[in-house]
């Protein structure tokens, strides 16, 4: 028999997961875990995939959404009884919980809850009557970043809205961050911003903006031939970019920044509860963290783990990748993407809209 460091790690991490048995892999032979996520982030690697069916015997089938909306959707719309467990932002928890699309979590069978970073783990937005929804799993910040062959490193979310940039600027596509970064670039307070004032800054920003993003495929491509030189990206595949030697610099501003964090939530009506358990046990151990950040497929997008346990554990490298320790250590403002009612989602979903149609 040979080992390979995969091996190795796969039955590190079944020995971690004491919820999986083996006479409980035994009884998820056969089974079938469909799982929603977004495209090349964690839960589709194939050395992720071929750890955990090794682990429990089943198999693992992904299904993709383009947006937090696409993926309530995705639920409302034939998915109850069929897809098992989802990658929700902690801002959506609220909307799927509320909905009935997602069932409480009972954090005595999550193995890592305990290793959770706490302002991820006491966060109210995963509540819904004294009940968890979602279980934190990743981090990062969606910041300020510039070509350094073309800008010097600018210090404020002002540099977007510079008439010199038209034309330059790739901007996420998600309302959340829209609306927040504008806060931040006004001086609001971003969970609750005057919305007026916020609509009049997003409409001038529009007209620098080259390209609205909404995945890391649109960014690279698009940076990496020329047609944007600035805007605003995720920390991991802003650290990916750097460490592959891209001429790319990653901001947190004076002015504040944006931070996020996905999770991990059961579906409503799942015929595989335990197995959607075993999946999170295994998605949020430092063994599955070890292997992803450190060894990732093709095209991954990589984020930092809210397992303390499981960033300590991580090469100084991969760290380094992730830009964790720079995303841990920020004393500027976080605007956190939580805490915000379904109601007002609703109203800066539209507000967003607006502006893009405008």
């Amino acid at each position: 028999m040979s080992f390979t460091r995969r091996s190795v790690l796969a039955a590190g991490a079944l020995m971690a997961l004491p919820g999986i048995a083996r006479a409980q892999t035994a009884a998820f032979k056969g089974q079938a875990l469909t799982v929603a996520s977004w495209q090349n982030y964690g839960a589709d690697d194939a050395a992720t995939i071929k750890m955990f069916e090794d682990m429990t015997g089943a198999t693992v089938k992904n299904v993709y959404f383009t947006s937090e909306d696409d993926l309530l959707q995705m639920l409302r719309q034939g998915g109850m009884g069929k897809i098992d467990v989802v990658l929700p932002n902690l801002e959506y928890v609220a909307t799927g919980a509320q909905q009935s699309l997602f069932q409480p979590v009972d954090t005595s069978k999550v193995h890592s809850w305990s290793m959770l970073e706490e302002r991820f783990s006491a966060d109210p937005s995963i509540r819904l009557n004294g009940q968890v929804y979602a279980v934190p799993w990743v981090q990062g910040a969606t910041s300020l970043a510039v070509n350094t062959d073309v800008h010097p490193t600018p210090t404020s979310w002002k540099v977007l809205w510079d008439p010199a940039n038209k034309g330059k600027v790739g901007f996420f596509d998600d309302p959340t961050t829209a609306i927040m970064t504008a806060a931040l670039y006004l001086g609001e307070d971003p969970q609750n911003p005057d919305l007026a004032k916020v609509r009049t800054a997003l409409l001038a920003l529009k007209d620098n903006v080259k390209l609205f993003w909404s995945s890391g495929d649109d960014w690279n491509k698009a940076f990496t031939t020329g047609e944007i030189t600035m805007g605003n990206l995720w920390s991991g595949l802003a650290g990916t970019l750097k460490t592959n030697g891209h001429p790319l610099d990653f901001i947190f501003p004076d002015d504040g920044t944006v931070v996020w964090g996905d999770t991990w939530a059961i579906v409503s009506k799942t015929p595989h509860l335990d197995l959607a358990y075993a999946w999170i046990n295994f998605l949020t151990s430092p063994a599955y963290f070890t292997q992803w950040i450190g060894s990732p497929g093709p095209n991954q997008e990589l984020a930092v783990p809210v397992n303390t346990d499981a960033v300590k554990a991580l090469p100084q490298a991969a760290a380094d990748k992730l830009m964790a320790g720079p995303l841990l250590n920020y004393k500027g403002k976080v605007a956190l993407q939580t805490g915000i009612s379904p109601a007002a989602l609703k109203k800066w979903t539209q507000l967003w809209e607006d502006v893009k149609a405008s």
